[in-house]
């Protein structure tokens, strides 16, 4: 048994890095996934300002849907 989860799970044609996946809406035939990303950006001239940027995509092939579902299960730490 592994201590850490896999960070990376691939889903359709894209892999993604679920350590970045801030939560996951499970929408019954779907999931939604959103990401979080942290950036920074100048305001102003001289002061960095940290900013937030969510995205998001939804599974929706069945066979996405049951491999994320299972992947989530498996790493689940509660």
């Amino acid at each position: 048994m592994r201590d850490r989860p896999f960070a990376f799970l691939r889903l359709g044609n894209r892999w993604v890095n679920m350590a970045l996946v801030s939560d996951v809406v499970d929408e019954g035939q779907q999931l939604t996934l959103f990401l979080v990303a942290e950036s920074a950006r100048l305001a102003g001239a001289e002061s960095p300002t940290p900013v937030d940027v969510a995205r998001q995509f939804t599974v929706s092939r069945p066979e996405d849907v049951v491999k994320l579902r299972k992947w989530l299960k498996l790493n689940d730490e509660e």
